[in-house]
């Protein structure tokens, strides 16, 4: 009966009597029919539910719950946003921004994918994730996310304010990457960044090891290479460990 109402178009029906078929004998073709049907419902009342002026005007309502600091609120209007228009990358996004004011990091990092995934161009998707993972103290997927969202401004905003927001955050991340334990000495630090894995990493590659070997006769050899932007990472993360002191 059920694939009789499938036919028919009618899923909710057929849904009914998938249900009905499944209390009455456990079959594994009924059971994957019955799923069939209710993610194509799923799916069609998610259709029918998108409006783009309905989305807008969620927006607009969790702007005004979020400049109030009703975060809960705030939240759920972005969710509307987002069931009413899926494809605008900005409905992720500022639920993320809603999301960590709860301090829910980790939803706010995969709203912030969903973002990104949208519109790869999104910066404030990435710093909006950097920043929660800066919060996790996830220092190295930070960095690495900054770095994702300077090669993103660069290629297409490339917005001088943008990119000082960006280094700026980098340079937090770093920071509070090697950051020195109370009480600890200068020495001490170091001692221990050294045994940090991508600082080893770093230390042990032939091609940085003369770079630094040339920095030591030519300090100004050293800005040239960080016009490589590979090279300009890895130099970041030994100053950030002290490794290579500037004055």
């Amino acid at each position: 009966i059920g694939n009789c109402y499938v036919k028919k178009d009618d899923l909710k029906k057929a849904i009914e009597y998938y249900e009905k078929s499944l209390t009455e004998h456990r079959n594994a073709d009924t059971l994957k029919k019955l799923r069939a049907a209710e993610k194509e419902l799923k799916d069609r009342e998610a259709r029918a539910y998108i409006d783009k002026d309905k989305a807008e005007e969620a927006r607009l309502k969790g702007k005004e719950y979020f400049t109030q600091g009703d975060w809960p609120n705030a939240v759920k209007a972005y969710a509307e946003m987002i069931k009413r228009d899926p494809s605008d990358a900005r409905g992720y996004s500022n639920r993320a921004a809603a999301l960590a004011k709860l301090m829910s990091f980790p939803d706010a990092i995969r709203d912030c994918d969903e973002a990104i995934k949208l519109d790869p161009t999104f910066i404030r998707a990435y710093i909006r994730k950097a920043n929660a993972q800066l919060a996790m103290k996830e220092y190295k997927p930070c960095i690495d996310t900054l770095y994702e969202a300077k090669d993103a401004e660069m290629k297409n905003g490339n917005n001088p304010a943008t990119l000082r927001e960006i280094e700026g955050l980098l340079q937090k991340a770093l920071s509070q990457r090697f950051e020195p334990l109370e009480g600890e000495t200068y020495e001490q630090s170091v001692a221990r960044f050294q045994k940090d894995p991508e600082v080893v990493e770093i230390l042990q590659d032939p091609v940085m090891n003369t770079i630094l070997q040339q920095a030591q006769g030519n300090p100004a050899a050293l800005q040239e290479h960080m016009k490589n932007p590979e090279v300009y990472k890895k130099i970041l993360i030994l100053m950030a460990a002290g490794i290579i002191r500037t004055r």
